[in-house]
């Protein structure tokens, strides 16, 4: 039986110190095994990691099985973090809650049409799952952030982050500008990589919020490569992110 729990305050712990999530899809992901070993080798990377539901559901299945065994064996103080992304429905939420994910990102504010952003954000949290929807206006953003009912994102995602750029997305919070709003962790993702990554950081440090990048960029060279699940390519291609990375400095 299975003794681990769900904690939204760890998963937000884990995306503070890491800055970075690495989302992968189906270019890195062709089975079970290989989703385990990306997933696995982005967390030892210091990374937190997010596959997608365009991935095969059978895989997503059979990989998640492995994983949470690998999760509950994890350090407390550095925990293994589980996240999922593109969740576009109350369906697809609902397979990621019981496949045991930890986070779950979606790229909009309602599921497809079937609820408003308050009922994903809910049934996330009634499950304990940090949740991030996204958003592109500033109408979706207030829309987030000034409740009174208690169902906050936990983080919220701005997607596709270069239709905005690092300049939009600093105009976009500048009338959010609240202490009420300091450190709310804001994920841009899209044309996120580890030369514009810094500018989004800066735009949105200077608001007051904390920046987290979700990009693939970590896992080029297993694309360009066309080979994935490859350990020494995986450990490579994160390695040479790292390299190639400066994280902006307030």
């Amino acid at each position: 039986m299975s003794q681990y729990k769900k904690d939204r305050k760890r998963v937000d712990a884990a995306l503070r110190k890491s800055g970075v999530v690495v989302v992968m899809n189906r270019d890195h992901v062709k089975n079970a095994e290989h989703m385990v070993t990306t997933m696995t080798e982005v967390y030892k990377a210091g990374f937190v990691a997010e596959c997608t539901m365009r991935i095969d559901m059978g895989i997503l299945r059979e990989g998640m099985k492995e994983l949470v065994k690998i999760r509950e064996k994890s350090d407390s103080a550095n925990p293994f973090v589980l996240g999922v992304g593109s969740v576009i429905n109350p369906g697809e939420l609902d397979e990621a809650i019981e496949m045991g994910f930890d986070m779950i990102v979606a790229p909009g504010n309602v599921m497809g049409g079937y609820g408003q952003g308050k009922d994903f954000v809910r049934i996330a949290h009634e499950s304990n799952c940090f949740a991030a929807p996204a958003i592109m206006t500033p109408t979706e953003f207030q829309y987030f952030i000034e409740r009174g009912d208690g169902l906050e994102p936990d983080a919220i995602k701005m997607f596709p982050a270069g239709v905005l750029g690092a300049k939009g997305i600093a105009d976009l919070l500048a009338p959010f500008v609240r202490e009420r709003h300091n450190g709310r962790i804001i994920m841009p993702t899209g044309a996120v990589d580890y030369e514009t990554g810094p500018k989004y950081q800066e735009s949105i440090t200077k608001r007051g919020y904390t920046p987290v990048l979700g990009m693939s960029a970590p896992l080029a060279l297993v694309t360009e490569r066309k080979m994935p699940g490859d350990l020494a390519t995986i450990q490579e291609s994160l390695a040479q992110f790292r390299a190639r990375f400066k994280p902006y400095q307030a």
